[in-house]
């Protein structure tokens, strides 16, 4: 504001007479009395390159984070480990009751067993199986062969009347029968040194099937037992020891803290600023307030929770944890971890530098018709200074300053910062003086 009083330098005071006087002249000339015109300040209106900057707040998260349930149904029996336990993968969580399935296990086994010297009977033969089955074999060729001849000798005998029909009848029967042991030798030899294909594929398949059953029980007896599916710390219990489980039932929470997430809502007129694999610096509460971690960009959201009204998007930052191994690189059993899950963090983006048309933020006059701003007018020499009303769109800010954008704004302007929310458009304005008001301050 101007100083006022009886403390005005006697210059001041003959320049304030002077403008009253010359306003009753004009006054008496008109009849309308005149306003003078808007003492203002103003500001040159600059150009130059700058990068948007913005923060967004999330909280850490794992990087993995999985519910483990039990893949059977059962009482638990043993219950390994705590809130807090840090354990590897593969390691055992929790164990059902399982001695009856021990018990259909072991029976089982013994079936196959049985299945495995049946096959085994029937592809292999004994060997006193083959020895016993070839002598049977060359003593029906000797009875044969002895039977046949005397066939023959009853015949030469029956030509010469020398033997009657029911010695060569007997003959003959005896010769039938030796023929058909003989075969009946031979298909004993080949059954047992050849089994039929069909026989072996039949004991196959049972073997086969047998097998298939006991692997089937041994796996469900390892549903019986949870282990860990990734290495990482345990964050909840979700059961203990005698309760019932069903199947798919939580058992624990598992949280990997290796490298962790911030998720963190970013505002449209940002989200094209902010590109994958990008470096973000962000500070994490609970770290140090002077620590700085970096992170990047892993992806960002296509979507916002528009049906909520909102018109922020999901952007993903992953950051490598500390506190896994030491300066060696040798693993910290258990570790201590440095970033946990729901620190809050601060990120800070860095946008893609631009060419702006920049002004003061208190020259912007907002409005429920929008932003203004009040830009002076060239004037001939001897004619009043005025301004004109631009209406601005907001952009990146910067410290007292920000980005516009309008009709007919150009960089070495003037552009009213004091007194802009009482302009009108094409008001007249004289431009104070800053030495003088200063002075003026002073002299109060």
């Amino acid at each position: 504001m101007l100083a006022a009083g009886c403390s005005q330098p006697a210059s001041q005071a003959v320049e304030a007479n002077s403008a009253v006087t010359s306003s009753k002249d004009t006054t008496k000339q008109t009849g309308t009395p005149v306003q003078p015109p808007a003492l203002v300040r103003v500001v040159t209106i600059k150009q130059e390159t700058i990068a948007p900057e913005f923060r967004a707040l999330g909280n850490v998260r794992p990087r993995h984070e999985s519910i483990v349930a039990s893949g059977s149904d059962g009482v638990v029996a043993k219950f390994h480990v705590e809130v807090g336990d840090f354990v590897s993968e593969g390691a055992v969580l929790s164990e059902l009751r399982n001695e009856s399935t021990k018990l259909d296990i072991e029976e089982q086994e013994a079936i196959l067993k049985e299945r495995q010297a049946e096959l085994e009977e029937i592809s292999v033969p004994h060997k006193e199986d083959e020895v016993e089955a070839l002598a049977r074999k060359l003593s029906a060729d000797i009875m044969y062969a002895n039977a046949k001849r005397r066939m023959e000798e009853f015949t030469a005998l029956s030509a010469r009347g020398a033997a009657n029909q029911s010695e060569v009848k007997d003959a003959q029967d005896t010769l039938d029968a030796s023929e058909q042991t003989r075969r009946a030798a031979v298909a004993i030899l080949a059954k047992i040194s050849h089994p039929r294909p069909e026989t072996v594929m039949q004991a196959k398949a049972r073997l086969e099937a047998q097998e298939k059953h006991v692997a089937f029980l041994k796996a469900e007896q390892e549903k019986r037992t949870t282990k860990a599916p990734f290495t990482g710390f345990v964050v909840a219990e979700h059961t203990y020891l005698g309760q019932w489980l069903s199947k798919g039932a939580p058992v624990v929470t598992l949280a990997d803290l290796q490298s962790v997430e911030v998720e963190v809502q970013v505002d449209q007129q940002y989200i094209d600023q902010i590109h994958e694999e990008s470096p973000v610096a962000l500070k994490i509460q609970g770290t140090g307030s002077s620590r700085e971690w970096t992170g990047k960009v892993l992806t960002v959201v296509p979507r916002s929770n528009w049906k909520e009204g909102s018109r922020s998007f999901p952007v993903i930052i992953r950051i490598p944890n500390e506190g896994f191994f030491d300066k060696d690189s040798v693993p910290i059993l258990p570790p201590k971890p440095a970033l946990r899950e729901g620190m809050m963090a601060e990120a800070e983006f860095s946008g893609e530098a631009v060419d702006a048309i920049m002004v003061p933020k208190d020259s912007v006059v907002r409005t429920s018709r929008g932003n203004f701003i009040y830009v002076i007018n060239p004037s001939p020499e001897g004619q009043p200074l005025s301004v004109r009303q631009v209406e601005v769109t907001l952009g990146i800010g910067s410290d007292t300053w920000i980005q516009v954008t309008g009709e007919n704004l150009e960089a070495g302007m003037k552009v009213v910062t004091e007194g802009a929310p009482r302009m009108r458009p094409f008001q007249p304005v004289q431009i104070e003086n800053k030495e003088k008001s200063e002075k003026s301050k002073q002299g109060e």
